[in-house]
């Protein structure tokens, strides 16, 4: 008997919490919904009445075996139908299954139960005919915490495979297995299931075709032309109203497995369009392609096939192009703006289903026009814009978009369009338009946009009317010339209209030299209509100011106050309150007053201060200057003479702080400008002297003495480099010394202050002190890093010093030979050493400098590695310079490297090695005579002693002199 006692029966596949339940229904709907899916029908099979159907009965299912009232074994499995169609087009993200056990016959025993896919229910399903088993989906077995118990399965994957393959309908099946479908115990029953879906609506594809030239997707039987150039489109949408791509493939017909996918782009819409290689593809082979789309999340199906037959051969035949209006050739016919029509014939050739085209500026970017019939002729109507040379060039096409041979079809447009000119006089007021055209000409139009052609009579090929422009803005007027009511021409004339009022000025403009305080005015004249008043201001962001005009026009008298740049702004104000666009005038104004700049005054460290003289620019913009008078701290006047409107004078400052200077120009007629007082500021900071003058020397002790620039010194502070501040008292003249001693090269710093007796100290005066290096600095080819060289060859040093002015000559040795020397040379830094190398391994080079007083600088040790490479040696090719020529023989000298050397490897460009042995002085030679057209040759060369052991190598450059 069936008992409903609490434990599970199977184990639970996985827990389902905080799921979406959705619903599927055939209107559109977004991804999720409020409704779980149930079956649209179900079915169960009895072994007892094994051809008895039992179809959406009523009561929960039954499965696995029981035992009747009859006392006869029953074994049931049941099937459940869900229905798809509402979820075409879908993406199934989620499909969580859930079966709760209503019934278990025996809750001691684990239970096992069997969900598969099977075929459709159908009429006649019993036990005889139970739905096939097609796909084992899920075994739930094990023990459980409770029953009965609730089964849980993601159905997502079935649902999306059964969608995929096309199906209407899901059918499953619920068992028991097999081999344990006889036991009782394992008898249970299950309420209807439900499956919660979260699902993605899959982008739709539509419109498949091939794009320049547009054609349709093309049929298994009748399929579309296309050539390697062939660009596909798709439009994709999708329905959720997210972003969708595109993908495409392109097989062979027939052969799917070779499909090759490619993506495509597109300018909006949703329409895309792509390209792949069709090179592969034989001449009028049948090709296959689709399209599907995909959105952030899935991939819709593939599209129905569409199919391109291949087709590279294009027209052969260029096509007839001809027109009554524009003759061919040289001749001046037609005109700007005058529409031809031109005919184009392929010839009778049936492969032509269109012609491409396009002008000589491109206002007509190949555009295609097709005939009534393969290889019929078609008229185009085609309007030239300027006049001259032209053509139009035209290419037959076929059906796959093959372009034929082009014909350009040249003629000459006559110039008649009207020339013009518009003399703006602003908005609501008439402007002047005047037109000049051919001799023909009998009357002009003109055009503005938006508005009716208006006419006006020509004589003599001249015609003036007057044009009122609406408000402010560009225009492009369309202007036309006619003989009689023909017209003969057409151009454009693009115009700026503006209200800002005009603004002009006799005495304050860019072409005027106004001085300050001298009057004048400004006339204010409208460029629109109704103007009763302006409105202006000095200066961006200045206060407005009104000024009234009854006529329309205004007269604003001006005294400029001061010298410098003006900015007016002027708006004109109408009678209804509203105001123009401004207007902005620029003048400038002299400064009747000279302009002072003192020098040094703004560099650091500052170099100023009292009794050093201070350079003075004095500038005027009067005209007619001929000097300046100025007056320093009310001492004497001095005079300087101008040159254009400057002088450059020296004052003496004779105190610190502040110093004025008062400086008029004077002019051609003797009299002189308003007076400039003119302040600055000298550096209070002690002024400092050094002896022995000029740089210093590291290790050569300098005095410095301090002098005051203020009265009442008692005392200096004063820093040396890397010193602590120390303190002098100053003499009874003021002045106090201390003595430095620098301990390294380069620029120092030294700073000094005052005190005075009352404690004021004044500013810092830091002075920059150049220090030079007292030791010689060596450069060489030959260092410690690496042996190179070896005993008979030379390497050249340099001798570098700081103190190359006052230096002589150096004084030098390697290791322990003598004391050698070498003057400095006069006009350089450096000063090149040349030694003949005369021993192996590490040597050390001692050199020191001696200046013109004889002082010797520390001794510089310079160490470096002798190699074991031979010295080589040509009369005839010197290394490193032009020698020789091809046939003239030389002779090698080989010498040195090391001690012992018995013989000499030697080998050229690389061929193979030839050996020549020493004599007694360790001394070979060799000759060699190059031949040919090369001009560089290398000669390598190694020594060889007794033991058999080498030197290093020895590489010679020999360059062969050309003929």
């Amino acid at each position: 008997m069936l008992r409903t006692r609490r434990a599970l029966v199977c184990s639970v596949l996985m827990a389902v919490a905080s799921t979406a339940v959705v619903t599927m229904s055939a209107a559109p709907a977004a991804a999720a919904g409020s409704s779980p899916l149930t079956p649209s029908s179900w079915a169960y099979v009895d072994s007892q009445a094994p051809r008895t159907t039992f179809i959406d009965r009523a009561g929960d299912a039954p499965v696995g075996t029981r035992t009747a009232a009859d006392g006869r074994a029953h074994t049931y499995r049941s099937y459940f139908t869900f229905d798809l169609t509402p979820l075409r087009g879908h993406a199934i993200r989620m499909g969580h299954l859930t079966v709760r056990e209503t019934a278990v016959t025996d809750c001691t025993v684990p239970g096992v139960v069997q969900l598969w896919r099977t075929s459709p229910i159908r009429p006649n399903t019993s036990w005889r005919n139970p739905p096939a088993e097609q796909e084992l989906l899920r075994t739930f077995g094990g023990t459980a915490s409770s029953c009965p118990g609730t089964l849980f399965f993601d159905l997502a994957p079935a649902l999306n495979a059964a969608i995929g393959r096309g199906q209407t309908a899901l059918t499953i099946e619920l068992r028991i297995p097999a081999d344990r479908e006889g036991e009782v115990a394992l008898g249970r029953t299950f309420g209807m299931p439900t499956v919660a879906l979260l699902t993605d609506r899959l982008p739709v594809v539509s419109n498949l075709g091939l794009v320049y030239p547009d054609r349709g997707c093309g049929t298994y039987t009748r399929p579309t032309p296309a050539n390697d150039s062939t660009l596909f489109r798709a439009t994709v949408t999708d329905p959720d109203g997210t972003f969708a791509s595109a993908e495409f493939s392109v097989w062979p017909a027939g052969r799917p497995e070779q499909r090759r996918e490619f993506s495509g782009g597109t300018y909006g819409g949703g329409v895309f369009q792509a390209s792949t290689d069709l090179t592969g593809f034989p001449e009028g082979s049948l090709v296959a392609w689709a399209a599907r789309g995909q959105d952030h999340q899935d991939l819709s199906q593939w599209s129905p096939p569409c199919f391109l037959r291949i087709d590279r051969t294009a027209p052969g035949t260029a096509p007839i192009v001809a027109s009554r209006v524009y003759l061919e050739g040289t001749t001046p016919s037609g005109g700007p703006g005058v529409k031809g029509r031109f005919w184009f014939s392929a010839k009778g050739d049936r492969d032509v289903v269109a012609y491409s085209y396009t002008d000589i500026d491109g206002s007509v970017p190949h555009a295609r026009v097709a005939p009534r019939w393969p290889g019929g002729p078609v008229m185009i109507e085609w309007t030239p814009r300027t006049a001259g040379q032209q053509y139009l060039e035209v290419w037959p096409e076929d059906a796959a978009g093959n372009r034929g041979p082009s014909t350009r079809y040249r003629f000459t447009v006559r110039n008649t369009a009207p020339e013009g000119r518009v003399e703006v006089a602003g908005v609501g007021l008439p402007s002047r338009l005047t037109l000049t055209g051919v001799p023909e000409v009998t009357q002009f139009g003109y055009q503005l946009p938006g508005q009716a052609e208006v006419r006006f009579p020509a004589a003599n090929g001249t015609g003036s009317t007057d044009v009122t422009f609406p408000a402010v803005g560009s225009y492009e007027i369309t202007t036309r010339s006619y003989a009689g009511d023909r017209m003969i021409g057409s151009g454009r004339l693009s115009v700026h209209v503006d209200d800002a009022p005009t603004v002009t000025s006799a005495e304050f403009n860019l072409e005027t030299s106004p001085v300050a305080g001298r009057s004048g005015s400004f006339t204010f004249t409208p460029r629109s209509a109704g103007v009763v008043a302006y409105l202006y201001s000095f200066g961006f962001g200045g206060t407005e100011q009104r000024v009234e005009a009854p006529g329309g026009t205004a007269v604003l008298p001006f005294t400029p106050p001061a010298g410098g740049w003006y900015t007016l702004r002027v708006r004109s104000v109408r009678a209804d309150g509203s105001t123009s666009n401004p207007a902005t005038h620029y003048f400038s104004v002299i400064d009747p007053h000279p302009v002072v700049y003192v020098h040094d005054l703004t560099s650091w460290p500052r170099r100023d201060g009292p009794g050093l003289p201070l350079q003075v620019d004095l500038n005027s913009g009067l005209p007619d200057v001929t000097g300046f008078v100025y007056r320093l701290n009310g001492g004497a006047e001095q005079t300087a003479t101008a040159s254009f409107g400057s002088a450059y004078v020296t004052v003496t400052p004779d105190r610190a702080g502040d110093n004025t200077l008062l400086v008029r120009a004077v002019l051609a007629d003797g009299s002189t400008s308003p007076e400039t007082e003119h302040t600055f500021s000298v550096w209070s900071g002690p002024l400092v002297t050094w002896t022995p003058a000029g740089s210093g020397v590291v290790d050569k002790p300098v005095t410095f003495t301090f002098h005051p620039a203020l009265p009442g010194v008692v005392r200096y502070r004063y820093t040396f480099p890397g010193q602590e501040e120390q303190t002098v008292a100053a003499g009874p003249d003021g002045t106090a010394s201390a003595t430095y001693v620098p301990g390294g090269w380069g620029l120092h710093t030294i700073a000094v202050t005052s005190v005075g007796g009352d404690g004021t100290a004044s500013e810092t005066r830091d002075v920059y002190f150049d220090v030079l290096d007292n030791r010689v600095s060596v450069y060489g080819a030959l260092d410690e890093s690496a042996p190179r060289g070896g005993v008979g060859n030379s390497t050249v040093f340099q001798l570098y010093s700081q103190r190359a002015g006052e230096v002589v000559e150096y004084l030098y040795r390697v290791d322990d030979d003598p004391v050698a020397s070498i003057p400095q040379r006069p006009d350089s830094t450096t000063t090149y050493l040349t030694l003949t190398l005369t021993r192996n391994g590490l040597n050390t080079l001692y050199v020191q400098s001696r200046t013109r007083d004889g002082d010797l600088s520390p001794v510089t040790e310079y160490r470096f590695l002798v190699g074991t490479a031979p010295y080589v040696v040509s009369a005839q090719y010197p290394e490193g310079t032009w020698g020789g020529g091809p046939g003239v023989e030389g002779t090698f000298e080989f010498s040195g490297g090391t001690p012992g050397i018995v013989s000499f490897d030697y080998r050229i460009d690389g061929g193979a090695p030839t050996t020549v042995a020493a004599d007694a002085d360790g001394r070979a030679s060799i000759t060699y005579t190059p031949t040919g057209d090369t001009y560089f040759h290398t000669l390598v060369v190694t020594g060889r002693k007794a033991d058999g052991t080498t030197t290093d190598p020895r590489s010679y450059a020999i360059q062969v002199q050309p003929r």
